[in-house]
């Protein structure tokens, strides 16, 4: 699922803190550890890249679910509305 890079069927601050974690190691010439699934979870914004921006679009998600009144739209719609 879009955003749920440690696939606990949650998305949250766990899982944005598992993107800056793999990006602090990718940015160091280190091995990142997200397999082809992470990666693809991780990857929120579909510019190809794992970085920041990508941990950041998942609080801004995290944030909207928990703060919502109104029926939660998928990740991937939300990020369709932020875009």
């Amino acid at each position: 699922m879009l955003g749920d890079v440690n696939n606990d069927g949650n998305i949250n601050a766990v899982d944005a803190s598992s993107v800056l974690a793999y990006y602090a190691m990718i940015s160091t010439n280190k091995d990142g550890d997200f397999d082809e699934n992470q990666k693809a979870a991780a990857d929120v914004d579909h510019d190809g890249k794992i970085n920041a921006v990508d941990a950041s679009n998942i609080l801004s998600y995290y944030a909207y679910v928990s703060t919502t009144k109104e029926e939660v739209v998928p990740m991937e719609q939300f990020m369709k509305k932020t875009a």
